[in-house]
């Protein structure tokens, strides 16, 4: 029977064998390297044992003792006993005997005395009392006297008014430049005089323009019968499909679970592996075949 490898179970491409050496390798004898760079840089020493830690071992002291329920806070800050502090007591106030001396030192430095006022040197001010009438003109009136003004004679000859015999003429600039012409009579007219009416035409009114003169509609002949026979109508048997073309290309499909995913890919049967490092599996016959075969 046929062994199926997982690269060809597999059906969406993403799981693959882990592959060994190449066929170059496989029986030429030669010596394939499968060695890494980090196996280069530091390769093994022997059996050598790790060297022993000189870190003591974290192991817990054991305290036979009896547990403390006592916390940090507790031991810091411990109740102590309060000691009242000695207060000083003041003396006791004793009034003095004998009259109290309420003098400043503004009293004791500047002592009243008596004193009388000055006498004046300047002489006193005669008034000297002078009998007549006040004269109440003020220095204005004094310095400023009202002068009598006699009228100054007029030299300019008087003209009596004569009043003018001619026409006040007053135009303005506007009526200066634009001086009122005679207005010309009508124009001659050169169109030549219309043609006196006639007679009504005996013939009626046309009405044709040149469109209708140029383009003038031909009656259509009998329509050539065609040299194709006409197919017959015939229906199809198929019923109508509204279905569109993205609707066809584009098809939903379903999510199917890729086979090689599993550890044991179901209707398979892991047979071998090889030096490759391809696994092979058998596939297993349905029950259904079975039974038809007995």
């Amino acid at each position: 029977m046929r062994s199926w490898c997982l690269c060809q179970i597999c059906t969406c491409g993403r799981h693959r064998c882990p592959h060994g050496t190449t066929r170059i390798y496989e029986n030429s004898g030669a010596f394939c390297p499968t060695t890494t760079e980090y196996l280069e840089s530091y390769p093994t020493y022997g059996n050598v044992p790790p060297a022993q830690s000189l870190k003591p071992k974290p192991d817990a002291p054991e305290d036979r003792g009896q547990m403390e329920g006592i916390t940090t806070f507790k031991s810091d800050y411990r109740p102590h006993e309060i000691v009242q502090q000695p207060r000083h007591l003041p003396e006791e106030y004793k009034p003095r005997s004998g009259d109290i001396d309420l003098h400043t030192t503004y009293r004791r430095d500047f002592n009243p005395y008596p004193a009388q006022p000055a006498a004046a040197v300047r002489p006193p001010e005669r008034r000297q009392v002078q009998k007549g009438k006040l004269d109440t003109i003020p220095t204005y009136k004094d310095d400023y006297r009202a002068w009598e003004l006699q009228k100054s004679r007029l030299y300019k000859p008087e003209r009596a008014y004569q009043p003018p015999t001619v026409k006040f003429g007053n135009p303005t600039t506007f009526q200066e430049d634009f001086v009122p012409r005679a207005a010309p009579g009508p124009r001659q007219s050169f169109r030549p005089a219309a043609p006196a009416p006639g007679p009504a035409a005996a013939a009626p009114f046309l009405g044709l323009t040149s469109h209708r003169l140029d383009f003038v509609p031909h009656a259509l002949g009998p329509r050539p019968a065609p040299a194709r026979p006409r197919p017959a109508r015939r229906p199809s048997p198929q019923p109508f499909r509204d279905q569109t073309s993205y609707s066809a290309d584009f098809v939903p499909k379903k999510q199917e679970v890729c086979p090689a995913s599993y550890l044991s890919p179901p209707g398979y049967v892991f047979q071998t592996a090889n030096s490759r490092g391809h696994r092979f599996f058998r596939k297993v016959a349905p029950a259904s075949s079975s039974r038809q075969a007995s």
